[in-house]
């Protein structure tokens, strides 16, 4: 069955029972998917029942966020909710494109589909679609309703608002507090690090382990100063495993890396034309980063000579659990390699580092850091 917006269905009649999987697609990284549970007037009554990047489970585990190569899924056990949840509500984003250039757009319930993709226009977040309570059944509503301002505003729209405090914070001794009023609105964390120049942070585990690991490389879509092809880069890691290995992945040479095996690390493909919004995208094996010792994080020019502070380039690093970290590029130098990031296991701990300088090439960056390999001319064909 294909829903258009507004159509409702029970989700009995399209093969969905209390337990059911809700699957997002999409065609665009730095896409946020959220579920908000929600009370009978269609507000955020609890923030527990949020669930995002930083939240992916709430307390009794009826809702558990899964995250993949452009898609998101959410695994329900409607049954388990309380019943002040009276609905639930999905919703995507993206924090600097419109909605469009993630086509297809795509909810899957069981037998039941929505391409929201018919109704995107310039909208940087949309409510996809609904699960509601009605007349002691659960039904499904497509609803296709987005907002230019994005994320925020479409919490605001729910009766919540965004919170500018971290998700995780260090305290070393809890200290009394006096009872304190609930706020008017429920505050949802949606937290980033930008990360600045030469400064470093660590995550820990939120669980076994820190799942998918997602580096995503993004640029203006530029001409060159000279007037030659857009503008072409490409994202590239260096490793080091805790058996001695060393390598890289990267576009050059085809060496595209391994997610189910060393290096735990792999490429998703090479943005040849540089065209493309969604740039380009490594993902690291969380489930194995006890084997990493630590991986460098770069950007090269491949084509379009350019300053780096023209190219508008940042590295964004999202995993289960964490606030996102953002790395961006300020320099004006020339040189076409940039070290982005240092990334180390330190006692099990996700240690990032704004590495920020440039190098003539991989080797010098290598080198410049401490892992040495052996280097040939590589190509792209």
């Amino acid at each position: 069955m294909k829903l258009t917006p507004g159509q409702k269905t029970p989700l009995a009649a399209i093969g969905a029972g209390s337990r059911t999987t809700i699957d997002v697609d999409y065609g665009l990284d730095g896409v946020d998917i959220v579920m908000f549970g929600l009370d009978a007037s269609k507000r955020i009554a609890d923030d527990r029942y949020t669930v995002l990047f930083s939240n992916p489970r709430t307390p009794e585990g009826a809702i558990s966020l899964r995250a993949g190569n452009k898609t998101t899924s959410f695994d329900l056990d409607l049954a388990a909710l309380p019943s002040t949840v009276e609905r639930l509500m999905v919703v995507a984003s993206h924090d600097t494109q419109p909605l469009s250039a993630a086509r297809p757009l795509v909810v899957t319930v069981a037998d039941a589909s929505f391409d929201a993709g018919t109704v995107l226009g310039q909208e940087r977040a949309i409510m996809l679609v609904e699960l509601y309570r009605h007349n002691g059944e659960w039904r499904m509503a497509a609803i296709g309703q987005g907002f230019q301002q994005g994320l925020a505003k479409l919490i605001e729209h729910l009766g919540g608002s965004v919170s500018d405090a971290p998700t995780t914070q260090t305290s070393h001794a809890p200290m009394p507090a006096a009872p304190q009023p609930a706020p008017a609105k429920p505050a949802i964390s949606l937290t980033k690090i930008t990360l600045e120049k030469k400064k470093t942070v660590s995550l820990a585990k939120t669980g076994a382990d820190f799942g998918d690991i997602v580096l995503n490389l993004n640029w203006a879509q530029k001409k060159g100063f000279f007037g030659g092809s857009s503008l072409d880069l490409d994202l590239g890691c260096l490793y080091e495993l805790r058996d001695g290995s060393k390598g890289v992945v990267q576009a050059l040479g085809n060496s595209f890396g391994a997610y189910q095996r060393a290096p735990f690390l792999e490429l998703d493909g090479d943005d040849r034309s540089g065209s493309s919004t969604s740039g380009e995208t490594i993902r690291i094996n969380g489930r194995h980063f006890d084997q990493i010792k630590r991986l460098a994080v770069f950007a090269l020019i491949y084509d379009g000579a350019v300053n780096w502070r023209e190219t508008d380039a940042r590295v964004s690093i999202k995993m289960p659990g964490q606030p996102e970290i953002v790395v961006e590029i300020r320099d004006d130098d020339r040189l076409r390699l940039y070290g982005m990031a240092v990334i180390e296991n330190v006692n099990g701990e996700f240690r990032v580092t704004n590495h920020a300088m440039c190098y003539h090439d991989q080797q010098k960056f290598a080198d410049a850091i401490g892992i040495h390999l052996r280097w040939s001319v590589g190509r792209k064909d």
